[in-house]
Formats: C-alpha cells, structure tokens, sequence
C-alpha cells in the first residue's frame, strides 16, 4: 500500500473545552490528500461522551447547543438541521474504516502527515485522546509523530512582522495572506480545515522557492566567534 507519494490527512476539531482529559470532541472534519490530490473529505458531528465535561464557554465558540448531544429520544432534544451527531464508537469506527483505504497500519512505513493549525498542541492530542476512549492505544499507527502544525510555519515565515499581528488565530494569519474569510462560519471544523489547507498550500509554495538556499552556518560552527 506504500507508495512513493505523500499521504496526508487535515484535521480540525471542535470540543466541549480545551482540557484534554476532561472535555471531549463535537466535531472532526478534515480530508485525505495523496500527493497533490485530494482523495475525499469528511465532517462528523460527535455526541460527547457521558464522562466528557461540556463548558458553557466551548458552546459559545462553536454555537451549538448541549441539547443536540442528547439522544434523539429524549423530550429535550433538540435537533438542528446540518448537525447529526453520532456515537464516538461510530464515528472512530468510520475512521478508521476511511484511514484503512490509504494506509496499513501494520506498516510502520505506510503513516499519514497529520496536519492542522495549532495540531500540535490541540487537534492531535484530542483525536489521541478520542483514539483511547474508543479503546484503541495505536494511534501512532496511522500517523506519523510529530505532526505538520501549520501555525508553527507561519510562526517562522512571518516572523520579521510579528509584531504588527494582534494574535495568532487561524483567521487573524489567513486574512493577513490574502485570504477571504467569512468570519461567521469561524469555528464550524468543515471550514477552519479549508483556510488551513490554504494555508498550508501558501506556506508550501514560500518554503519550496527558498528550498535551494544554503544555509548561512555549518554544524560545529554555532559557538565559533
């Protein structure tokens, strides 16, 4: 199943806070890119589980309601078209289903390039986490560690500027490249996953033109005065 091409999977998720052993996943949206092709997308809204703590403040980010987390039997709750969420074991078992069409994980050569903004301290750990409560400890077999962090190369390409950004938010660093942003749709994973693969595209393109530079020090040389 190896192939000489890269295999990548974008990733964002949205949770019911940012602890990462108390809050859970809401939603996972994301793609799978083989080389220079995107293969397929996917977007999944997940029920929390029962022992996921749900904060007040998580709901105002992403405008959802905890009672779409209920069961559709239950008296109050509440339904809102576009926004079905399933079990977690459904949603792990449907990716892990997908993963397996790109990638053998008994093959410790065959892993996707996890990618995401802020994966690296956010996205990747949570999916991990959500991997553990599905009673899966090999998560490390489908990607590959550490995972490419979009953020962290916007960090080092516009550092000369840094100062004259607010922050550091997905929307603040797209809007500053040019990008169009609707910032009502800001927080919905399906299109946070979309300006960080333009994102990353961008990035790409910098990095490859300056790809053919020689490096201004030699190893062994740092300290030399």
């Amino acid at each position: 199943m190896q192939t000489s091409e890269q295999k990548f999977v974008f990733i964002d998720v949205e949770t019911t806070g940012v602890n990462l052993e108390r809050n859970g996943l809401t939603q996972i949206s994301g793609c799978v890119q083989i080389g220079d092709e995107v293969k397929e997308s996917f977007d999944y809204f997940v029920r929390p589980y029962p022992q996921d703590e749900i904060e007040t403040a998580a709901l105002e980010v992403t405008g959802m309601d905890r009672r779409q987390f209920l069961l559709p039997d239950d008296p109050n709750f509440l339904a809102v078209p576009g926004q079905n969420f399933e079990d977690p074991k459904v949603i792990y078992d449907r990716l892990v289903a997908l993963f397996s069409q790109y990638v053998s994980k008994y093959d410790k050569t065959d892993k996707f390039q996890f990618v995401g903004y802020n994966s690296h301290s956010f996205d990747m750990p949570f999916m991990r986490r959500f991997w553990e409560k599905n009673g899966d400890r090999f998560f490390g077999s489908w990607f590959w560690f550490p995972c490419l962090d979009v953020m962290l190369v916007w960090a080092q390409i516009l550092q000369p500027i840094r100062a004259e950004l607010p922050n550091f938010k997905l929307a603040t660093i797209a809007k500053h490249c040019g990008i169009k942003v609707d910032d009502s749709r800001l927080h919905d994973s399906q299109y946070d996953i979309e300006l960080t693969r333009e994102l990353w595209l961008s990035a790409c393109k910098i990095v490859d033109r300056g790809s053919d530079k020689k490096p201004l020090w030699q190893q062994g040389k740092l300290f030399d005065f």
